[in-house]
């Protein structure tokens, strides 16, 4: 079947399209130059750029180079001298080498907290004399004259010379009393009197007399067994005991603060000498770099972070210079607060070295030892018999008082003879004379006078010694109270002081490890930097870690330490363990009763 093309010459426009095509494309190639002439040409051009490159960055490296070396050439350390106060004070004789023993003992004469310390405990003893002064004997002297005019009322005693009986007396009268520490009391009376009168009936006139007289009274009930006195002689003396712990808390919190002062004295000196090295071996490091720049085999940065480093180093030996100053004050302090004191113009030189000893204790042992010898314990006991002997006391108020009294004496009288109207002498022998005769009758005339008795009083309400007796029972238990708070807080302290020790002691085997590591590390980086596989910065940064690391396992050996004075002062073994005696050490006053 045909069919109808409505567009008969389409066949042949695409056949002139392809040829037209065709024709433009073989022109466009024989008109273009060769392949590979475009290929040269476009490599010349990028070997022109990469040289013209090359060239920028020669000159730019060459001037860093050049800034380099002049900022090498400009930048010029000032040197810091590596001779530190020890160094210097051996130089000029004012070193002064000392163990912690002799740093001790030292403290221990011329502290004046201890001083100060050592002057309360005397203020308490002669607070124990002053109770003791009651018991002194005492004598009483009395002296007197009497001139008496008086009109006479009475027959009986009619004046000789007159209406106005007229009595002139000279008395001397003599006590001497004495308190007992049983409570009881006694008292001796010696009296003379010479009497003058003019009245008709005086027998003897002038009359002379003398009397003594011998009293004592015993308490039976109240204040038998204690009373006043006795109570404030044992409170005294409970006051001088807790005193004298007070003196041994003392001491021991100055013997450690001694020995912490001591060991940071030689953590100072010690981290100075690990700072030294450690610029020595920066210095060593810059020379190097400077060399090395020189013949061209570094950069001129090696050489400035060699110099940034030293400059650091030096920074921090001057800083642990001050730093050893500084822990000298802190030891003179605690040594002498007299700024005259020789002390202070010399430089302490430590001869004792933190090496490491093991400390071993067991946990339950030394929480028994804490609880023995620990003075707040003690003082607590000392408390409680105080508060003991307050109550004691006040029992005794309450009881009834039943006192015995007994006296005796004799009398004696003497004066010149006397005759009646009918001339009959009146006065027997024996009494005619002066004061020696009253002194002789009064023991051998038999004139004696005894008496003999008790004295009862019976409290009929006793609501304040009730009222005290309940204060001091709710004061004791407080007491009770607050020991059992010191037992825990003992408990407490020597588990701590434990673990810090433990702690310690882990921290220092650490330390050591870190130090031999980083000797390791910088031994293998030196070996790598000469073998070029290294920098000078990471040399640089490994000297810093091993300076790190020595200073660490320093810190480490004197925490150690430290914490052995910790626990042994949480035990009360400091002065036991560090050979302080302290009657021998520390002069102290005497107990003396005059």
């Amino acid at each position: 079947m045909k069919t109808l093309d409505l567009h008969p010459c389409r066949g042949n426009q695409y056949k002139w399209f392809i040829v037209l095509t065709i024709f433009t494309f073989s022109l466009a190639l024989t008109s273009s130059p060769p392949w590979s002439a475009y290929a040269q040409d476009r490599q010349q051009v990028q070997q022109k750029q990469q040289s013209a490159l090359q060239s920028i960055q020669a000159q730019q490296q060459a001037d860093l180079q050049k800034a380099a070396e002049e900022e090498m050439n400009r930048i010029k350390l000032v040197p810091v001298s590596l001779e530190g106060p020890i160094e210097i004070a051996e130089k000029d004789g004012t070193a002064l080498h000392l163990s912690l023993r002799d740093i001790t003992k030292m403290a221990l004469q011329a502290n004046l907290d201890i001083a100060i310390q050592n002057t309360n405990e005397q203020t308490s003893q002669q607070n124990v004399i002053a109770t003791h002064s009651p018991y002194d004997p005492t004598l009483r002297v009395t002296f007197g004259l009497t001139d008496s005019h008086r009109p006479n009322n009475n027959t009986t005693q009619a004046s000789i010379t007159g209406f106005i009986n007229i009595t002139k007396q000279i008395t001397s009268n003599a006590n001497l009393s004495q308190l007992f520490p049983w409570g009881g009391t006694a008292s001796l009376s010696w009296n003379s009197s010479r009497s003058d009168s003019n009245i008709s009936t005086q027998i003897f006139n002038p009359q002379l007399s003398a009397s003594g007289t011998l009293n004592y009274s015993q308490p039976l009930l109240r204040n038998f067994r204690i009373d006043g006195t006795r109570n404030s002689i044992k409170l005294a003396n409970l006051n001088l005991k807790i005193t004298d712990s007070q003196f041994k808390q003392q001491v021991t919190n100055i013997i450690a603060s001694i020995q912490n002062a001591y060991w940071s004295l030689v953590s100072a000196i010690r981290s100075y000498q690990v700072s030294v090295q450690s610029v020595q071996s920066a210095r060593l490091a810059s020379d190097q770099s400077r060399k090395k720049v020189e013949v061209g085999t570094a950069a001129p940065i090696d050489f400035i972070q060699s110099q940034a480093a030293q400059a650091s180093r030096e920074v921090s030996v001057i800083s642990n210079a001050d730093r050893i100053l500084q822990a000298e004050n802190s030891l003179r302090t605690l040594i002498s607060k007299d700024r005259n004191a020789e002390i202070w113009g010399k430089i302490i030189v430590p001869t004792d070295t933190p090496d490491y000893i093991e400390y071993k204790v067991d946990v339950n042992e030394a929480i028994q030892k804490a609880l023995k010898n620990r003075p707040e314990l003690e003082q607590a006991d000392l408390n409680l018999q105080q508060n003991d002997l307050t109550y004691k006391l006040q029992q005794n108020n309450k009881k009834w008082q039943v006192d015995l009294s007994a006296s005796i004496g004799a009398q004696g009288q003497a004066g010149p003879q006397s005759y009646d109207r009918y001339g009959n002498p009146q006065v027997a022998a024996p009494y005619v004379g002066g004061l020696f005769t009253a002194y002789n009758t009064l023991f051998s005339q038999g004139n004696f006078n005894w008496n003999f008795g008790f004295t009862v009083g019976i409290p009929l309400k006793s609501t304040q010694a009730k009222t005290d007796l309940a204060r001091t029972r709710i004061a004791r238990q407080n007491q009770i109270m607050q020991r059992t708070k010191s037992e825990q807080s003992i408990i407490v302290d020597v588990r701590n002081a434990i673990q810090g020790l433990a702690t310690a002691r882990k921290q220092l085997e650490t330390a050591h490890i870190g130090v031999q590591l980083g000797e390791a590390q910088l031994d293998a980086e030196n070996k790598r930097l000469e073998a070029g596989l290294s920098t000078q910065y990471q040399l640089l940064q490994q000297q810093d870690n091993l300076t790190s690391y020595r200073t660490q396992e320093l810190n480490a050996q004197i925490a150690y330490r430290q914490a052995i004075i910790t626990l042994q002062k949480a035990m009360f073994t400091l002065l036991e363990e560090s050979n302080i005696d302290i009657k021998s050490d520390i002069p102290k006053a005497p107990l003396t009763f005059k």
